[in-house]
């Protein structure tokens, strides 16, 4: 049974997953008027280095956190730290990948005039990789190790709202941005527990032996 919830329960996730993403293929009016209120002078100017310094809060405390649990050879929260960091990296890809380009939804900032730096055109706004990002390695890292998430998730919204004031994104591509990021990784960290598992009890009985052989 316990094998079962295993694959159900993040299969479920994912369909309530693609369930947003398809709500939210065409832009609502609600997301529209937000953004033109908030992605201004002079937001619109602080908005990116907001984000540049966001993500590298997060992408920081993930390495620090990772060599610190390997340091001390905390194994659990070390590989489920690996496996979050995996889980992230391939959620990221199929976004850029394959979500991106098969919405095609151009950034705002080449629709509204918001008087700050926009990229190429090419590079399509449904759901935001930042978000993404920056959601799934908060959940990792919340997931290896609990008590951060009083300060990761925190971290990972203001990374959104920078995306929304620097004009690159609208509202509802970083709520999706959120979803996507989130809820991907957990499910395919909760599928893969009993891995995560088994490896760090191998990594701790290698350790065991090694101390033994002394």
């Amino acid at each position: 049974m316990g094998k079962t919830r295993q694959i159900v329960g993040p299969v479920l996730i994912w369909l309530m997953v693609a369930a947003t993403i398809g709500a939210l293929t065409d832009v609502p009016a609600w997301s529209a008027e937000l953004f033109e209120t908030v992605a201004v002078e002079p937001w619109v100017n602080i908005g990116p280095t907001l984000s540049t310094v966001t993500m590298l809060v997060l992408v920081g405390l993930y390495g620090v956190m990772l060599l610190r649990t390997l340091i001390l050879k905390d194994h659990v929260p070390f590989v489920r730290l690996v496996f979050g960091g995996a889980a992230t990296t391939l959620v990221y890809a199929i976004n850029k990948l394959i979500l991106k380009d098969t919405y095609g939804m151009i950034r705002p900032c080449h629709t509204f005039d918001t008087g700050g730096s926009c990229p190429d055109i090419s590079n399509f706004s449904y759901p935001s990789n930042h978000t993404v990002i920056a959601f799934g390695l908060a959940m990792g890292l919340a997931f290896a190790i609990p008590w951060l998430s009083y300060l990761v998730f925190p971290v990972a919204i203001l990374e959104a709202i920078s995306r929304v004031l620097a004009g690159h994104h609208y509202p509802h591509d970083v709520l999706v941005g959120t979803v996507v990021g989130a809820f991907t990784v957990i499910g395919l960290l909760y599928m893969f527990i009993n891995v995560q598992t088994a490896v760090a009890e191998k990594l701790t009985a290698a350790r065991d032996k090694i101390r033994l052989e002394r």
